[in-house]
């Protein structure tokens, strides 16, 4: 239900009856308190229809004032907007379940089995005398292991954040404040 009352050859729709009661006790405090709402909110000008109180806000001046100062562009057209994005693929792919040991080769594969069927037949020996003991050169080599170093990708997302401005406190009474609310939306965050 939307209740309606006129004033000065205007009509003003209420949300329930006491609002309605506290506009028809002062009315004028309460359009005063709007259009001093709208000087701090302008764009709230032309969704309240506010022009008449504001001519310098109407859109034929804003478009009157674009034709002088000669704009090229459209005045209704949003702003270009530029988004920066990177992306970096890596060189040389390589599978992480390598197995060095795979050989598709068949004759490589009869090769290396008779290599281990002629070792079962071979034996190793060694003498040692009491004058050779302990004098034989022993060298070993070590590797040291390498500094590790590794380049791990981090996943930024190529989508920018999406930004939202509403506007806080429309409705209630007159003296509550109006604010601008910024909401941002990054659709790379997971939720949950």
């Amino acid at each position: 239900t939307v209740f309606l009352a006129r004033y000065k050859g205007l009509v003003y729709g209420f949300v329930d009856e006491p609002s309605l009661n506290a506009f028809v006790e002062q009315p004028a405090k309460y359009v005063q308190a709007v259009l001093n709402a709208a000087k701090r909110a302008p764009e709230l000008i032309h969704m309240l229809r506010l022009q008449e109180h504001f001519p310098a806000a109407s859109i034929s001046e804003i478009m009157r004032q674009h034709a002088q100062i000669g704009g090229g562009g459209s005045v209704l057209a949003p702003p270009k907007s530029y988004q920066d994005s990177n992306v970096q693929t890596v060189t040389h792919l390589m599978e992480k379940n390598m197995d060095m040991s795979y050989e598709w080769n068949e004759w490589a594969l009869r090769r290396r089995a008779l290599q281990l069927a002629n070792l079962r037949q071979k034996k190793t020996t060694s003498s040692q005398t009491d004058d050779s003991a302990l004098r034989r050169s022993a060298e070993t080599q070590v590797y040291l292991p390498r500094e590790g170093e590794t380049q791990t990708g981090v996943s930024t997302g190529t989508a920018a954040p999406i930004s939202r401005n509403y506007i806080a406190g429309l409705r209630g009474s007159p003296d509550s404040r109006m604010e601008m609310v910024n909401l941002t939306y990054d659709p790379e965050t997971v939720i949950g």
